[in-house]
């Protein structure tokens, strides 16, 4: 660049930075060409790279008053492109963290949910499955595994020995177990 021409440049962000409209206007005419090459070698988007020389005028104008005392004001400029395409890449990565997250979030949910399904289906069965156990069998099953009472406890409860107990939830179990093989290798079938 001829140094009457950078001077002119200096000239002209210095009339921008009093808020001359028109000298923005050649310095937009001006830098917008070679900020949109800049910007679209790092991102390889002509609408990204058309949006970052937007903001980085948009800056200029905004802080106008910055540019006239900068030292270098030219490099004030790039300094504004280098930013808005750091920010853009910033942004990007914060996006894909949040939908990398948001996924995983919703996977979890998803097995979450499927997981309680499952768990309300089992019981179900479950429930089914001891319901066809003998009333006896069926409520010492019930007071030992889903209320967990010890076999002396229930005993005493019931007025029966711990060895009748002991008697019954192994017949109770042997059944369920049973039950649970014979639909687990319907299942594979």
């Amino acid at each position: 660049m001829p140094g009457d021409l950078l001077f002119d440049i200096i000239k002209l962000l210095n009339q921008v930075a009093e808020g001359d409209q028109r000298a923005f206007r050649v310095v937009f005419d001006y830098y917008k060409a070679p900020f949109h090459a800049a910007a679209f070698k790092m991102t390889r988007s002509a609408d990204i790279s058309q949006e970052i020389v937007q903001e980085v005028f948009v800056t200029l104008w905004v802080k106008r008053e910055l540019v006239a005392e900068a030292r270098s004001p030219e490099a004030y400029l790039f300094t504004i492109l280098h930013n808005c395409i750091y920010s853009h890449f910033r942004k990007l990565a914060q996006d894909h963290k949040l939908k990398l997250k948001l996924w995983k979030e919703g996977e979890e949910s998803e097995n979450l949910i499927e997981a309680l399904v499952l768990d309300k289906e089992n019981k179900a069965i479950l429930e089914n499955v001891i319901s066809q156990l003998p009333p006896q069998q069926k409520l010492i099953y019930k007071l030992a595994k889903q209320e967990g009472l010890s076999r002396e406890e229930i005993a005493r409860q019931l007025n029966i020995s711990p060895n009748t107990v002991k008697n019954h939830l192994a017949v109770g179990v042997e059944f369920l177990r049973r039950y649970f093989i014979k639909k687990a290798s319907t299942i594979v079938w």
